[in-house]
Parts: C-alpha cells; sequence; structure tokens
C-alpha cells in the first residue's frame, strides 16, 4: 500500500525525537521532519509544493499558523489530559505561585482537569505570540513567579526571568497524531484521486470548459489554447445574464469560427459559480449574408423598444395578448399589412417566451442563395438541426414552389415543431386577402393565428402616435418640437396610410428633422402627405394645389370610375374599409349639393 508522506513540523526538539520514534514503528507513513517553532515553522512549509507532502503535523501555535498559510491538510499533535496532568503534578512541587497559559488546544483540557480534580490554578488563554506577552507582563507584575506552558510562551517567559514548565507531548498523543494523519492522507489521496480523474474527463473533452465564479474570476479552464480573449470577455459579458436566469445559450461568431456557450448556475459548498461548455466550428458561410442570423433576449427587447412599434406601442394584436402568444409552444404565424410591425412582435414574442435564454435563429427567406438553400436544408450546423430554439421564419412567400414545399417537408419530416418554437410571418395579398401559403402553413403545422390590423382602423390614436414619437425624436436629434398644428392632425388622420406604421415613421423622422418651430406646420404635413400619393394621380386632370381632402375625394372618384362604380373592388384598391369609403361618398354628395 502506498505510504502517507508525512511532513512534521516540531516546535521544540523533544517533539522531533518523538515523531521520528513513532514513524520508526511504522510501514504505513514515510516521514520528514524539522524543528521550527511559529514563522519558523511555517517557513519550513511554505517551500513546499502541492505535490510533496500529503499532511503535516505539528503542534499547538505553530500548527495553528501553519493552517492559515498553507492549503495542506493539518494534524495537530493533541496535549492530552494525561499530558496536562503530569505538567500539573511537576508543579506541584513548586512553592510558588504559578499559573497556566496556553493556546484553546491546552486550556480547553486544562478547564476540564481542573473541574474534576477541584484544582485551583489561573488558566490564561492566548492566540498569539502578543497575547502571551500581554499574559506574562501582567502575571509578573502579580507576583507570579511560574508558568506552565507550551513553546511559544516558554521562550517569551525566559525574557521575563518567570520559571516555566514545558506541557510536553507523550509519545502516545504523537502516535494518536500519526493515525490521524494516515486516516486524512488515505482520504485526501482518494479526493486527489477523484479530481485528477475528472480532470482527466475534462481535459480530454472535446469542447473547452470555462467555470467562473459570481465575481468574473476564473476558476477552472480546459483546451483554453482554443478560447481568444474576445470569446473569453463574450463570455464574461454574459455572466450576469446567466447568474439572473440560471442558464442561457449563447452565439458568438469570432474569427471565422462559431462559438455555441451554453451556460448555467450552479451552487456548490454555499459558493455560486457559473460553467460554460463551449462548442466551436467554423463558419460553413457567412451567415448573415445568406440571411441567417442569431439574437439574445437582450438583443431582441433592445431592437423593440428602441423601435417605432416599442415607443409608441402601436403594434397591437387582434385576440389573445402578447404574454398569451409567448407562453404558447405552439407555432405562430403572424399576418398583416406591410408595415404593421409584424417582425417586431416576433421578436417580443420571443424575448418573453420559455425559450427566452436561449438564441433566435432569424432565417430571411428573400436573402437566401443556392449555397445558403443548401446549408439551412442539409448541413448539421443549420438552424433547423438545433432543439430548443426560436425559429423565425421571413419573407417565406420569396421562396419557390419547390422550396416552400421542401420547406415545409422538413419542419413535418423532423417534427421542428415539437423540437423548437417556429414563428413565421407573411403579408396579406393586394387584394387584402389570406395568402393561399399562408392557410397552408396554418392547416399543416396547426399553428396559432396572430392578426395585426392596419394603422387606418387606429386613426384616432394619430395624436397619442405623433406625440410618443416626436418625444423619442427630440432626444435623438436635439430638437425641442412640441407637436403639429390641429390642421396637420386632422390630415394625417384623413390620410389612408397605405404603408402603416413604417409609412408613418418615415413621415414623422423628416417632419421633425426639417422643423424650424415649435410646432410642425400643417403646410409641411400636407406637402408631405401629397408626396406620397401614386403616381397615377399626378395626371394632368388632377390639381395638387388644393387640400388633402380635396385631393383624396378626387382619387376616390377616379377609382371609383375605374371600377365601374363597384363600392367593394374601389375599398379594396384604395386599402380602405367600405365604411370609410362610405363617408368619403358622403362628403362628395356634400360638394356636390354644395356646387
Amino acid at each position: 500500500m502506498k505510504k502517507v508522506k508525512i511532513l512534521g513540523i516540531a516546535p521544540y526538539e523533544g517533539i522531533q525525537n518523538l515523531m521520528q520514534q513513532a514513524a520508526a514503528r511504522r510501514d504505513d507513513v514515510e516521514l520528514e521532519v524539522f524543528t521550527g517553532d511559529m514563522e519558523a515553522g511555517a517557513a519550513i512549509v511554505s517551500r513546499y509544493t502541492q505535490t510533496d507532502p500529503d499532511v503535516i503535523i505539528s503542534r499547538g501555535g505553530t500548527a495553528e499558523l501553519i493552517r492559515k498559510t498553507t492549503t495542506f491538510p493539518v494534524v495537530d499533535i493533541p496535549l492530552s489530559v494525561y499530558d496536562i496532568f503530569r505538567s500539573i503534578k511537576l508543579a506541584e512541587n513548586y512553592t510558588s505561585k504559578y499559573a497556566l497559559v496556553g493556546f484553546p488546544a491546552i486550556t480547553r483540557n486544562a478547564h476540564f482537569l481542573c473541574d474534576m480534580m477541584q484544582y485551583s490554578i489561573d488558566i490564561y488563554t492566548i492566540h498569539n505570540e502578543r497575547e502571551a506577552t500581554d499574559i506574562l507582563e501582567k502575571l509578573q507584575r502579580e507576583g507570579c513567579r511560574m508558568v506552565l506552558c507550551d513553546m511559544i510562551t516558554n521562550s517569551i517567559a525566559m525574557r521575563y526571568g518567570l520559571t516555566s514548565i514545558l506541557i510536553a507531548s507523550g509519545i502516545e498523543s504523537v502516535e494518536s497524531a500519526f493515525d490521524s494523519a494516515v486516516q486524512i492522507g488515505r482520504s485526501h489521496d482518494r479526493l486527489k484521486s477523484g479530481l485528477g480523474f475528472s480532470r482527466l474527463i475534462l481535459d480530454n473533452h472535446p469542447w473547452p470548459v470555462v467555470v467562473f465564479d459570481e465575481n468574473a474570476k476564473p476558476v477552472l479552464l480546459t483546451r483554453v489554447s482554443e478560447l481568444s480573449e474576445p470569446v473569453i470577455a463574450a463570455l464574461k459579458a454574459n455572466l450576469p445574464g446567466v447568474l439572473e436566469q440560471g442558464e442561457k445559450k449563447i452565439y458568438h461568431e469570432y474569427s471565422g469560427l462559431l462559438y455555441v456557450m451554453q451556460g448555467c448556475r450552479k451552487v456548490f459548498e454555499d459558493r455560486t459559480y457559473v460553467i460554460y461548455y463551449i462548442n466551436h466550428r467554423k463558419v460553413p458561410l457567412a451567415l448573415t449574408k445568406n440571411g441567417i442570423r442569431y439574437i439574445n433576449r437582450e438583443e431582441a427587447f433592445d431592437i423593440f423598444y428602441n423601435s417605432f412599434y416599442g415607443i409608441t406601442h402601436s403594434a397591437t394584436p387582434q385576440g389573445m395578448s402578447i404574454e398569451q402568444y409567448a407562453a404558447s409552444n405552439a407555432p405562430l404565424v403572424i399576418i398583416g399589412e406591410p408595415g404593421t410591425g409584424k417582425e417586431s412582435l416576433a421578436r417580443l414574442i420571443y424575448a418573453r417566451s420559455r425559450l427566452q435564454n436561449r438564441p433566435m435563429a432569424i432565417i430571411d427567406c428573400a436573402r437566401i442563395n443556392e449555397k445558403g438553400w443548401t446549408f439551412l436544408t442539409s448541413h448539421n450546423s443549420s438552424p433547423l438541426s438545433d432543439t430548443n430554439t426560436t425559429i423565425y421564419l421571413q419573407n417565406i412567400s420569396q421562396l419557390s414552389d419547390a422550396q416552400f414545399e421542401e420547406l415545409l417537408g422538413i419542419i413535418v419530416d423532423l417534427n421542428l415543431t415539437q423540437k423548437n418554437r417556429i414563428l413565421i410571418t407573411f403579408h396579406y395579398d393586394a387584394d387584402g386577402n389570406m395568402p393561399a401559403r399562408c392557410r397552408r402553413v396554418l392547416n399543416r403545422l396547426t399553428c396559432l393565428l396572430l392578426e395585426i390590423a392596419p394603422m387606418r382602423t387606429h386613426l384616432s390614436d394619430m395624436p397619442n402616435l405623433v406625440s410618443l414619437y416626436i418625444g423619442n425624436l427630440n432626444m435623438k436629434l436635439a430638437k425641442e418640437v412640441v407637436g403639429i398644428e390641429p390642421e396637420g392632425i386632422r390630415q394625417m388622420q384623413s390620410y389612408t396610410w397605405p404603408g402603416n406604421y413604417d409609412q408613418l415613421e418615415r413621415i414623422m423622422n423628416e417632419l421633425v428633422a426639417s422643423a424650424d418651430s415649435p410646432y410642425i406646420r400643417a403646410s409641411e404635413v400636407s406637402r408631405l402627405l401629397r408626396r406620397e400619393l401614386p403616381c397615377a394621380v399626378s395626371a394632368p386632370s388632377l390639381d395638387l394645389h388644393r387640400t388633402l381632402e380635396e385631393i383624396n375625394l378626387d382619387i376616390l372618384r377616379q377609382i371609383l370610375a375605374e371600377c365601374g362604380g363597384n363600392q367593394s373592388t374601389a375599398a379594396r384598391k384604395l386599402g380602405i374599409s367600405r365604411t370609410t369609403l362610405w363617408r368619403m361618398l358622403q362628403k362628395i354628395e356634400q360638394q356636390e349639393e354644395t356646387f
């Protein structure tokens, strides 16, 4: 059996001799022993590395000091009740007053012995040399001439002219310390062996492992040569998120490699750690250039709340609330006219979902080329090969019929709606109807449907939208715009806004940027809205030097004529409801009656 390597630090030579005697009678220890009291003993220990001794044996104050300055297990040679009793019997032959001074290991047993034997001895507990000096000075002033003590107090007593009897450890105490050292050494060896085996597994793991404490101090790093400084910086930057959320998956692209970082929070012995398991692979394509990118929860929130929709709270769904859509695991189709904030709502729903701690893969089908399509549908690093990920498909209508059917088949065959959260956005077609592909997706994947109402159904909210967005633009552009003249607001409420909120955002940006007074003039609103009219309305027969309402009524007459008087067709072509069309026709009749 392997011998336990013991380093002995003896406060005085007698203990060293006893250690050597005890070791000579055993075949389970290998002893190296030195004499050194207090700091001298600790200095000897400091020369040893972690691989040298298994256990350190010392005594009293020297053992306490060594324990504070080393990570080696330290065994204290006990002072038995018999050791103390033997010293007291020697002191009884001394006729003058005496006291017992020592570290807690001595005085605890001394109090017990005196209580049992009904001895009346002054006992003083010390913890360092300074306390020992103070006590001896006090005893000298009080007329005490002798002390029972350990080695450190014995040395100081000589300086004060006090007689001392050293409380010595007997051979049985040293042998008891060796028994404890062997037991601890065996246990420590098993622990080191287990740790070494765990380290062997981690070092041969194909992925690097990094562990930080909650103060971002590295505790463990394996395969560190595979991690550059920017990657380590990315790990540290995400520490607060992992600590807060418990787990988090991060994608980080650097120097042609895609790092997939799986972080988790663990508590061990009342201390909190963040463990990262890091997989990295060569990026087969420039993902972003091919319409594939990843964002995390923080980025999704940031994008949404800095968008027009987040600032004005304008993109509101019909039916369930955002929280209800986010709480569901079912695939979700978001449909609305262009410019109604579908993309922003998709990000918000992801950021509030149960998968918010894992990345969101955004696939823009309009930007995928042939190589990108092959990567998406065939590569094992494709987002479609992942699990517990939110996959957001944009512009799916831009795919060819063959690509659309292939993508739909992959989603069904791989059961992706159960492994991931699927989000898909669609535009209504030119007639305001749901596209055939949207219906096919809804039925094939059993999706929830989130419909976003066009802006023209919320024109009464125009003053609120304008005020909220002006406040934001004032901060960005260092402007002091107060609002829009009432006539300008009325013109904006009379306009149909075919581009919805995106169009309003663009118009507002230009109005505030060009404003030279606290209130934006109605004439400037009219000018920009006339510019937004379709090219067809700039025909010579249409007089543009009038109010926007008068121009809109002329346009309505023209469209009605083109549609043969069919009001339903005209309403769809203008992008307005039949109710709005009816109201406009009433105004035309009023104008004609006045005329």
